[in-house]
């Protein structure tokens, strides 16, 4: 059997194997012309083409002489402008040589500012920072930053760091001050604090605490007032609808601008006809009764369940065991191993917690009337802020962090904001009234109540 043949698959079929012959036959031609026409001919169609070119005849009209101009050595910039130095130092460095010396910088804290990135921005060294951290292990005023606060540098005339102070609040701004030892001293400057009276007056209507807030008071203001007559008053179930209260508060001010918020120096409850009153004794800052007896909630003495070796007394005028200069001694040291609970003194509100690159991670606590305590060099913090605490809470537990020569815990108590000895100071214990103090604190009570009857603001 005859086989058919095959076609070729690569074989272009159709319109295109057409373009295919007609370009095969173009390049044929092509080859055929530029071998036939020699190199002359081509030259000689070249010189076909214009190759003329226009004469033009001198102007003949006289210009007057223009002047020469100026030598480009009169153009160049005086000496020094535009120049480039080298440029050994920082972007801050190079700022900072340009300012004035001595100088004077006030930074407004804003939201994300660190005292480390403050202090790299005006051109201060880190060991500047450290030096100022160390004076403020003691007094810890500079950190936590306050957004809208403002920090205050001077320097001297080699522009090296004078001072830094900030403003507490109107009555009270402090600054570190450089020794001649290269050191940083605390500084305070206060101002005279005038006070003034005001009541406010409410009814019970739902809780205790929203009738209060209504009323105008202050969450810890209605705190203080729990914590004073809650051993004699049960907010939740013995208060009624209609159960009338009245309160008198103290506000400071300097020069007109407020210090601090109001502060409660009297208080009374009335349910089902008996009152239930605390009164503020100006003497020793705890509260009473009208018949005298103490209700401000006891204070422990000591931080821990037991009693530990005092390894470093309360001493202002302690040589710094590390550095050698004299620096207070703010608190009690107490040679507690790492992990010993650290309980709570008295009830209060944590009022921060924080870590310090000297006092280490530490706790403030502002417990009732003029009393608030702090304790540093913790391992672990237990509380949050804004937490209230009770008497005897375990907060945290000691440790060795921060700049500290062995694990121990270092105990404050302060008394109006100022440091006093933990371990000798007067505290809140359930006792009455001194008789000596008492025609002055019935005194008190009278010019109290007579406001609270008042029924309006003074």
């Amino acid at each position: 059997m005859v086989q058919p043949k095959r076609k070729l698959a690569w074989l272009p079929r159709g319109p295109r194997l057409w373009a295919l012959v007609l370009v095969s036959v173009f390049v044929l031609f092509l080859m055929v012309y530029e071998g036939a026409v020699e190199d002359d001919q081509r030259a000689a169609n070249f010189d076909a083409l214009p190759n003329s070119r226009i004469a033009l005849s001198p102007i003949k009209t006289q210009v007057p002489e223009a002047p020469l101009p100026p030598a480009l050595d009169s153009l160049a910039p005086p000496e020094g402008i535009g120049m480039r130095e080298p440029q050994d130092g920082s972007l801050v460095d190079q700022v900072t040589q340009s300012v004035p010396k001595p100088r004077k910088v006030e930074h407004l804290i804003k939201s994300g500012d660190t005292l480390e990135g403050i202090f790299q921005q005006y051109g201060f060294p880190i060991k500047t920072l450290y030096s100022v951290l160390e004076a403020d292990q003691e007094y810890l005023v500079l950190e936590p930053l306050q957004v809208g606060d403002r920090l205050r540098f001077e320097t001297n005339e080699q522009d090296e760091l004078a001072s830094i102070s900030r403003k507490i609040d109107p009555s009270k701004t402090i600054a570190f001050v450089k020794h001649e030892d290269g050191g940083f001293v605390y500084k305070e400057d206060l101002k005279p604090i005038s006070w003034s009276q005001l009541t406010k007056h409410g009814e019970i209507e739902g809780s205790f605490y929203l009738s209060a807030k209504r009323a105008g008071l202050s969450d810890a203001n209605v705190m203080v007032i729990s914590d004073l007559l809650k051993g004699r008053l049960d907010f939740r179930r013995d208060v009624r609808a209609g159960d009338p209260f009245d309160v008198v508060l103290k506000q400071g001010d300097v020069d007109g601008e407020l210090v601090g918020g109001e502060l409660v120096e009297a208080v009374r409850v009335k349910v089902r006809g008996q009152y239930y009153q605390a009164f503020l004794n100006q003497t020793d800052g705890r509260f009473y009764d009208e018949d005298g007896n103490s209700l401000t909630p006891a204070l422990r003495r000591w931080p821990t369940a037991v009693s530990y070796r005092i390894s470093s007394p309360y001493n202002p005028n302690r040589l710094h065991p590390v550095t050698g200069r004299t620096s207070p001694h703010n608190g009690t040291d107490l040679a507690t191993p790492t992990g010993t609970k650290i309980l709570a003194t008295g009830d209060g509100i944590v009022t921060r917690t924080a870590n310090h690159r000297y006092a280490g991670k530490y706790i403030d606590i502002d417990n009732i009337g003029k009393y608030s305590t702090r304790f540093l060099h913790l391992s672990k913090i237990m509380v949050r802020k804004g937490q209230r605490v009770k008497r005897g809470q375990v907060i945290a537990l000691s440790g060795a962090t921060g700049r500290i020569t062995g694990p121990h815990l270092h105990y404050e108590l302060h008394v109006n904001g100022r440091p006093v000895n933990p371990m000798t100071a007067r505290i809140p214990t359930l006792q009455s009234i001194p008789k000596g103090e008492r025609a002055q604190f019935d005194q008190a009570i009278a010019s109290w109540t007579e406001m609270m009857d008042a029924k309006d603001v003074l």
